[in-house]
């Protein structure tokens, strides 16, 4: 067998994992969409673009990405600077701060909605410490600066790890010396990390605005998610 198509036999898993329970999925979703009552149509859009709810929500999904995205890079950059500079147990602090990369959108949810409900922990520890006379409601339309501000913390926690692995790669590879030599040459902390580490840094930084460039997608489901453990 020529070693040229041995890259494309390694691969092949993948691709047909991603066709059968991606593409054709999606592909079955974008056609049904188009369909209303077995014939081709734009139905279901205009009563989408109808509902009453419509705007907010887009609105809403919007408004959270524009200070999501900011805070996810935000973030993931700090926490890549703060790993740089641990000794011992480095792994072990990466391995704690990925562990919501493993954790499913809807068990995000429950979880958060364990945190933030009115009998919920942070209601009860606030209580016990007496900073509230009674349980505070974190996740109702009536309070919608809580509720917004929930959505963002748990997408914040949900989503900053895939950001952060991307970003400890690209730290990994720039090489020592030219932190040294700026060193050498009377630079601060600050003028080598943002004429540095910063412009060698663009390339994962660019990966890692790719990854979150999904992000009203992945900021609805996350709102979705919370909001379905609610009903």
């Amino acid at each position: 067998m020529r070693a040229r198509y041995i890259p494309y036999l390694l691969i092949a898993p993948s691709l047909g994992f991603l066709t059968v329970l991606f593409f054709v999925p999606l592909a079955q979703t974008i056609a049904l969409a188009f369909q209303a009552g077995g014939v081709w149509s734009t139905e279901n859009f205009a009563r989408m673009a109808a509902d009453l709810n419509f705007t907010d929500a887009v609105v809403n999904t919007f408004e959270i990405v524009v200070i999501v995205v900011p805070l996810q890079l935000l973030l993931a950059l700090a926490m890549a600077m703060m790993l740089q500079h641990v000794r011992g147990g480095r792994d072990i602090v990466l391995w704690i701060w990925s562990i919501p990369l493993g954790i499913s959108d809807l068990a995000a949810g429950l979880v958060w909605l364990a945190i933030l409900t009115d009998k919920g922990y942070l209601n009860t520890v606030l209580v016990d410490l007496g900073l509230l006379n009674g349980p505070q409601s974190w996740l109702s339309y009536e309070t919608p600066a809580t509720l917004l501000a929930a959505i963002v913390v748990a997408e914040l926690w949900r989503a900053t790890s895939i950001v952060l692995v991307i970003l400890v790669a690209g730290v990994q590879l720039i090489p020592k010396e030219y932190g040294e030599a700026a060193e050498v040459f009377g630079a601060t902390p600050w003028q080598r990390f943002t004429r540095v580490t910063l412009p060698l840094l663009r390339p994962s930084i660019q990966t890692a605005r790719s990854c979150v460039r999904c992000s009203p997608s992945r900021c609805l489901r996350s709102r979705a998610s919370l909001l379905a453990t609610m009903m």
